[in-house]
């Protein structure tokens, strides 16, 4: 129902004029202030801090460096928000000692209160439906019986455009990157009980958990939910 960007930077402001086809409140959260003028002159409301922004929040898209995630988690898990897409790279994939903790320690925090992450290094979430997107060429519509999970995030923006070019109306994708919290067997039983994805299409590089990700392939398969 609500959507924050923390940390877009120009000339394009790619992850807030991404949204500006969802109707639920969207705001920014930036410090520079040379961003916040072309945050402000796009029309965005933008606030210095998280604890600034006002009601519940749903959603919070994270676009900050790595070293700052940490602060982002704790003060998402300070103000309770929904969940976090984690757009943000240079954890565990780099192999660096540094990632590594970094990835730890958000996961940590998360995982004290139950909060879950898309991510990090991932594209995040696209909703047909709602207009949240991480592409621009995306369609905001209803309908759509289709959805995406790919482990890539070239990956799900190219499949999901492809396919809409071609006229399937996709209405979800997920982009999990690393999955550090939730992986592709967790996303495989949200899609499967989801009531408007009838479809789903997978591309994984490797799995999180590959035993627990065919066990739930196997399930849902065999009680017909959709068609893999």
């Amino acid at each position: 129902k609500s959507v924050v960007v923390v940390g877009d930077k120009g000339p394009n402001y790619n992850w807030l004029t991404n949204q500006k086809e969802f109707r639920g409140p969207l705001y920014s959260v930036q410090v520079d202030e040379n961003e916040i003028k072309g945050i402000e002159e796009r029309g965005f409301t933008n606030y210095k801090s998280l604890a600034d922004v006002p009601g519940d929040i749903d959603l919070l898209i994270c676009a900050v460096p790595r070293q700052v995630v940490p602060r982002i988690v704790a003060d998402s898990v300070a103000r309770g928000i929904g969940g976090i897409a984690m757009f943000t790279a240079g954890f565990a994939e780099t192999g660096e000692d540094l990632g590594i903790d970094l990835q730890h320690r958000i996961v940590a925090a998360a995982n004290e209160v139950g909060m879950p992450i898309v991510g990090p290094n991932c594209m995040g979430i696209y909703n047909r439906r709602l207009g949240i997107r991480f592409s621009a060429e995306m369609e905001h519509a209803e309908g759509g019986n289709l959805s995406i999970l790919s482990q890539s995030g070239n990956h799900s923006a190219s499949i999901t455009n492809e396919a809409q070019f071609l006229g399937m109306q996709v209405t979800r994708t997920i982009s999990m990157g690393n999955a550090a919290i939730l992986n592709e067997a967790d996303y495989l039983e949200y899609l499967a009980w989801d009531p408007e994805t009838q479809y789903i299409g997978i591309y994984i590089e490797g799995p999180r958990d590959g035993r627990r990700f065919f066990q739930t392939l196997r399930e849902v398969t065999k009680i017909g939910r959709a068609h893999v």
